[in-house]
């Protein structure tokens, strides 16, 4: 069945002017202004993100339809949509509990259906040229982990022992007796993190435990996995979850690309896990040494950028974000706090101004479905 959008592909966009090649017969840069807009962690905020998008009229009129006239824009999200945690949402008025808690869901249905409303434009209308980047961040990464355990453990073990151990040890030795390996008894132990961390409010969101995991190996995981990106740079700006703690990973996009997947995995840790560039070590927690003037000029020397985006690491409770590093580094994570700001900027694209995504997983483009979220 053809989408809402589908319907206003013909008649409702504007004719745009195409450039002829130069003489080696490449297609020259399009020098037309662009829209950036880049949305900081959610954890569930979805009537926030509507109103990202509906202030800058990128969704069609009373739909969550992806806006047809909306071209030339690049929507870049930080990462976080799951683990709801109690923080402020905006909200309609009537709003309970039970509404909050699908919100995650509901981000993450958002998310498969604006990247399938955006390739289906640039079928049918190949000069159609707005830009999804949604970005891992470390706690989808803990859900996607989180759901692999339920191929192993029932809902019945998850609720009944998992969750209820407080001897983590006895707890160990309990999944080692049921024939897990020493890979899956991690898994399982960071599943109970996720769990406390926002994953039970997550679960609940799509019916409980049960159902949740049933999306999960449905398609949804999978696609997670396959579709979210771990960078991206726009405009000569970084954009990811967090930045590296550890500078053997300061490298071009398409370096780090090319790294072994087990390097990979590890400088996948460090993008969304990273904090010293707050000053706080990830691992414990603890204050450490922030990045020094010259660590950072060498980590954008290394991104070949000019500055970064970031969240995952709150650092005010006001609505607007928090620049550093003289405006080198700009954390647009403001969740829990309603009426807070997108970071939106329109810039003109030069050759080296935009660079191809970093995907989350080492895989080869596909078009994956998602069938059930």
């Amino acid at each position: 069945m053809d989408s809402i959008a589908d319907k206003h592909i013909n008649g409702d966009m504007v004719a745009q002017e195409s450039h002829p090649a130069d003489d080696n017969g490449r297609p020259p840069i399009d020098d037309r202004t662009r829209t950036l807009m880049a949305v900081g962690d959610l954890h569930g905020d979805y009537y926030r993100l509507l109103r990202y998008l509906r202030e800058m009229d990128f969704l069609l009129p009373g739909t969550i339809s992806w806006n047809p006239k909306a071209d030339r824009v690049d929507l870049i999200f930080i990462g976080d949509y799951v683990d709801w945690r109690g923080e402020p949402l905006e909200a309609p008025f009537d709003q309970t509990t039970n509404n909050a808690i699908e919100g995650p869901r509901k981000i993450l249905e958002l998310i498969v259906s604006l990247q399938k409303d955006m390739a289906r434009l640039r079928r049918f209308y190949p000069i159609f040229d707005s830009r999804f980047y949604p970005i891992l961040g470390n706690h989808d990464l803990m859900m996607i982990a989180s759901a692999k355990v339920t191929n192993y453990l029932s809902a019945d073990f998850i609720t009944d022992t998992l969750l209820t151990s407080r001897i983590y040890p006895l707890l160990r030795r309990q999944l080692s007796d049921k024939g897990l390996d020493s890979e899956q008894i991690e898994e399982a132990m960071g599943f109970i993190n996720w769990w406390y961390q926002g994953g039970e409010g997550t679960a609940e969101g799509f019916g409980g435990l049960e159902k949740w995991a049933e999306v999960m190996h449905n398609g949804a995981c999978q696609y997670l996995e396959d579709n979210l990106y771990l960078g991206v740079i726009v405009n000569n700006r970084l954009f990811a979850h967090s930045v590296p703690d550890n500078r053997d990973y300061w490298r071009p996009m398409q370096e780090l690309a090319e790294l072994p997947e087990s390097t990979y995995l590890a400088a996948r840790e460090s993008f969304i896990w990273g904090r010293r560039v707050w000053g706080y070590d990830y691992q414990s927690g603890t204050r450490t040494s922030q990045f020094t003037d010259e660590e950072m000029q060498s980590m954008l020397d290394g991104f070949q950028c000019t500055s970064c985006v970031i969240g995952h690491t709150p650092l005010s409770r006001d609505t607007d974000h928090v620049r550093a590093y003289d405006d080198r580094v700009i954390n647009i994570d403001v969740h829990g706090c309603p009426g807070s700001k997108a970071f939106i900027e329109t810039y003109t694209p030069t050759p080296t101004s935009t660079k191809a995504p970093l995907r989350s997983r080492i895989i080869a483009d596909s078009d994956i479905e998602c069938r059930t979220l």
